[in-house]
C-alpha cells in the first residue's frame, strides 16, 4: 500500500470546515480540496460556521480572518472554548498582520496562512492539522484502552488471587485431613492392642501417658512427644505374634527359652509397622525397647536413643505396679526400688531422677474442663483421644469435629448408654 493511499484511509472519517464570506473563495477551496479523502464543509460566516460546529464534530476550520459581523480571530477564540480540540487555522492578508499576531500570542490560533495563499502550503497546513488531532484521538484512544485493560488485569489479577486462595485453603484443608487421617489410622492400631484378650489397653494408655509425661518434662518437641506417646500406645503391638502364655505369665516366672521368644517382640513389631514409613521414629523405639542402652546408641541417633529411654521407664513402671514383671503388684515406692536397682544401666538415670521427685506424673492428671457431645461444635480440635469402656479408641487426638462426626458421636453415646466428657484444644473455643 503506498503512502497516498494510506494517508487516506487515516482521514477517511475526518472533517474540514472552510469559512469566508466571499463565495468565490469558497468555490475555490472546494476545488482544492476536491479528490481529498476527508470531508468538506463549506460555511459563509462565522454565525453559519458555529451553527455547523455544534451539530458536527470538526477536526480543522480554516477561516477567512477578516469578515463582517464577526472576524475570522473572534470566531476562532470561540471555537477554541467550546471546542478546543479542533485545529484552528486563519487566512490572513498583510493588512491583518497585527490583529492575526495578537489572536496567535493569545493561543486561539494553530497555524496561519497568507492571502493569496499557496496550494500546497495550505493542503500541507490543514493535513498536518489532521495528522495532529488523529495522532491526539489516538493517543487519547490508547490512554482509555489502557487504562481499561489495567483495570481488566487488575479484576483478573484479584480474581487469580481470590482463586489462589481459595486453592490454597483447599489444599490447606485436604493436607489437613489427610494429616488427621493419617494420625486416626496409626492410633486404631491400639484397637489391636485393646481388642486382644491376652493383652491390657488400660497398661497401653498408661505407658503412654506417662512416657509423654516425661517427654514434656525433658521440653521435647511436639513430634519427638507424639511419636514416643504413639510408642507409649503399641508398646506391646509385638505380643501379638506371641504365645499368648507369655502375655499373661509375668516376665520373672518365664523360663529361659521362654524369655528369648519373649524379647522377639521388637523384631514382631518392627514387621507389622514396616508399611508405615510415617512411623520409621516409633518403629525404630518399639524394634530396640528391649535391648540394652549401649546397643541402642550403636544402631540409632540421640533422638531414638532418648525415646527409649523413655518408654523403657514407664513402660517398666507400670509392668511393676502391674504385676507383669512378678506375681504380684507393686505399690509406688516398691517400684522405684526395683527401678533403682538397674539405674544408670537399664535405665536413665536422669529421666529417673524426674520421675521418682515428681510422683504426680504417675497420676492420670487429666484435669481439663471437657465438653458434653451436645456442646460441640464443627470446627472444634479434640485434645484427648476418646475411647470407649472397653478401652477402644473412638477417636484420636486432633481430630476435627464435622457435623457428621459430633452427631455420630451422639449416637454412639445413645447406643452404649455412655456419656463422654470431651476436652478440645482451647484455640478451636
Amino acid at each position: 500500500m503506498s503512502e497516498s493511499s494510506t494517508n487516506e484511509s487515516l482521514y477517511s472519517d475526518m472533517t474540514v470546515l472552510c469559512v469566508d464570506d466571499e463565495r468565490v473563495i469558497l468555490r475555490t477551496l472546494q476545488r482544492l480540496f476536491h479528490r481529498k479523502p476527508y470531508n468538506l464543509i463549506i460555511a459563509s460566516s462565522a454565525k453559519d460556521a458555529l451553527e455547523i460546529i455544534e451539530k458536527t464534530t470538526i477536526d480543522v476550520i480554516v477561516s477567512d480572518m477578516r469578515m463582517p459581523e464577526m472576524d475570522g480571530a473572534t470566531l476562532l477564540e470561540k471555537v477554541a472554548t467550546s471546542h478546543p480540540d479542533t485545529y484552528r487555522i486563519v487566512l490572513s492578508g498583510f493588512a491583518d498582520f497585527e490583529s492575526t499576531v495578537a489572536a496567535i500570542n493569545l493561543g486561539k490560533i494553530n497555524r496561519f496562512i497568507n492571502k493569496p495563499w499557496d496550494n500546497e502550503d495550505l493542503i500541507h497546513a490543514v493535513e498536518d492539522g489532521l495528522e495532529r488531532i488523529r495522532l491526539k484521538k489516538e493517543n487519547h484512544n490508547l490512554k482509555i484502552n489502557i487504562l481499561y485493560k489495567n483495570k481488566l488485569l487488575k479484576n483478573l489479577n484479584l480474581d487469580l488471587e481470590e482463586k489462589i486462595t481459595l486453592r490454597t485453603k483447599q489444599i490447606k484443608a485436604s493436607l489437613l485431613r489427610n494429616e488427621q487421617n493419617n494420625k486416626a489410622c496409626e492410633k486404631m492400631l491400639f484397637n489391636f492392642i485393646a481388642i486382644d484378650p491376652y493383652l491390657s489397653a488400660s497398661f497401653a494408655k498408661q505407658v503412654s501417658q506417662l512416657a509423654g509425661q516425661l517427654a514434656n518434662q525433658l521440653h521435647l518437641e511436639k513430634e519427638a512427644i507424639r511419636d514416643i506417646r504413639l510408642a507409649g500406645f503399641l508398646n506391646e503391638i509385638g505380643m501379638l505374634g506371641l504365645d499368648p502364655t507369655l502375655c499373661k505369665t509375668p516376665y520373672n516366672l518365664l523360663h529361659f527359652e521362654q524369655r528369648k521368644q519373649f524379647l522377639t517382640q521388637g523384631n514382631i513389631a518392627q514387621q507389622i509397622l514396616s508399611p508405615a514409613q510415617r512411623l520409621n521414629n516409633v518403629k525404630a523405639i518399639l524394634t530396640h525397647q528391649y535391648s540394652s542402652l549401649e546397643r541402642i546408641a550403636e544402631k540409632e541417633n540421640d533422638e531414638i536413643l532418648l525415646a527409649c529411654k523413655i518408654i523403657i521407664i514407664a513402660r517398666d513402671y507400670y509392668r511393676f505396679s502391674n504385676g507383669k514383671m512378678d506375681a504380684k503388684e507393686m505399690e509406688p515406692k516398691q517400684v522405684f526400688i526395683e527401678l533403682n536397682k538397674s539405674r544408670g544401666l537399664k535405665y536413665d538415670e536422669k529421666i529417673l531422677d524426674i520421675l521418682i521427685a515428681k510422683p504426680e506424673l504417675i497420676k492420670d492428671n487429666i484435669t481439663e474442663k471437657g465438653l458434653s457431645t451436645l456442646q460441640l461444635l464443627p470446627g472444634m480440635m479434640l485434645k484427648n483421644s476418646l475411647f470407649s469402656t472397653t478401652h477402644l479408641l473412638i477417636l484420636a487426638e486432633g481430630h476435627e469435629f464435622t457435623e457428621h462426626s459430633i452427631d455420630k458421636l451422639i449416637e454412639y453415646e445413645q447406643n452404649q448408654k455412655h456419656h463422654f466428657t470431651v476436652v478440645v484444644e482451647q484455640s478451636s473455643l
